[in-house]
This record gives structure tokens, C-alpha cells and sequence, in this order.
């Protein structure tokens, strides 16, 4: 009862590893905008901040990774064999890599804002921020527009196509129908071991 559900297969880590970046990523902006208003913890909020970014970031590349795995699944799928399907799942990876390569910029662009904020004497740091934080600004706007679509085609793929990646169960019923499957899907209970 109040143990971790079994993992799905590796195709399957999609639906749970893509909300990871869009919570860290949907929440980091509020320490940068903390550290632009606080002047006695400001280094400390952009850090806070920065690290978020990073952990989204990165988690940016797993959900893009497992995205891969799912959609080698569904294309070896027969229930999913329709050219809508087809490309809304190709614009769905089109739109997760442009997510993951816009925040690996933003990232780049945060670190070196705030790498020039540190080293900067006292009385250019205001100038160093104001600038740092437009660009900062932009660029994660950007971002989070391309992060909000990528979600939306997402959900279309699941809510109005009805793509599903491999759970457990249901999968092992689809496996015979993969070319190559090895029924490594099955997970019947037999203790025929």
C-alpha cells in the first residue's frame, strides 16, 4: 500500500519523466525575479535560480531521450498507424528538442549573466543586472512558449489521438505485435521460476 508503484518499461518513462522539467522549469523564474527585488540576499536567490535552471535543464534531456523510446514504440504500433498520428508525433519531437536546445541557451546565457554579475565591482553590478535580466527575461519567455507548446501537442497526442506509451500491463499484450518483441513486457504473476 505505501510502496512505489512498478516502474513501467524504459518507453514507457515518458509521461513521468516530462513533467519533471516542466514543474522545475515552470517555478525557476521566481527566485530570478526574488533576486532582482531582494539587494541583501540577491546572489543568493540568482544562485537559487541558476540551479533550477540547470536541474530542468537537464531533466530536459531525459524526457527528450525516453520521448525517443516512446516514439519508437507507437511507430511499431499498428493501433498508431495513421499519418495524423505520424505527425503530430514528429512535431511533438520537433517542438521537445527545440525545448531542450532554447533552455540549454537560456542556461548558458543565465550562468554567463551571472558569472559577469559576481566578478563585477559594486558600481557597475546594477548596469550588469538590468541587462543580464532583460536578456535572461526574453530569452525564458521564449523558452517557456516553446515548452508550453511542446506540453499542448503532447497532451493532444494523448487526449485527442490516444497515443499511449507502454504502463505494464496493457503493453505486454502488445508486445507480440512488435517486430522484434522479445515479451520482456510480460509481467504475469506465475512463479513457474
Amino acid at each position: 500500500m505505501f510502496g512505489f508503484p512498478p516502474l513501467p518499461p524504459f518507453e514507457g518513462l515518458h509521461p513521468i519523466a516530462v513533467h519533471f522539467p516542466i514543474g522545475v522549469l515552470a517555478i525557476a523564474w521566481a527566485p530570478m525575479v526574488i533576486g532582482l527585488l531582494d539587494q541583501k540576499r540577491r546572489t543568493t536567490w540568482l544562485l537559487s535560480g541558476l540551479l533550477l535552471l540547470v536541474l530542468g535543464t537537464m531533466f530536459l534531456f531525459g524526457a527528450v531521450f525516453t520521448g525517443e523510446a516512446a516514439e519508437e514504440f507507437v511507430e511499431y504500433a499498428p493501433q498508431y498507424s495513421s499519418q495524423i498520428i505520424e505527425d503530430a508525433l514528429h512535431e511533438h519531437e520537433e517542438l521537445g528538442e527545440l525545448v531542450r536546445n532554447l533552455f540549454v541557451g537560456i542556461t548558458i546565457i543565465y550562468l554567463g549573466a551571472f558569472i559577469a554579475y559576481c566578478k563585477m565591482p559594486e558600481a557597475k553590478k546594477k548596469l550588469v543586472g538590468i541587462v543580464g535580466s532583460v536578456l535572461v527575461a526574453i530569452t525564458y519567455f521564449l523558452g517557456t512558449m516553446a515548452l508550453a507548446n511542446a506540453g499542448h501537442q503532447g497532451g493532444m497526442l494523448v487526449h485527442d489521438l490516444g497515443v499511449q506509451a507502454p504502463m505494464g500491463s496493457t503493453s505486454s499484450s502488445m508486445a507480440p505485435a512488435l517486430p522484434g518483441a522479445t515479451g520482456r513486457y510480460d509481467d504475469d504473476d506465475d512463479d513457474d521460476d
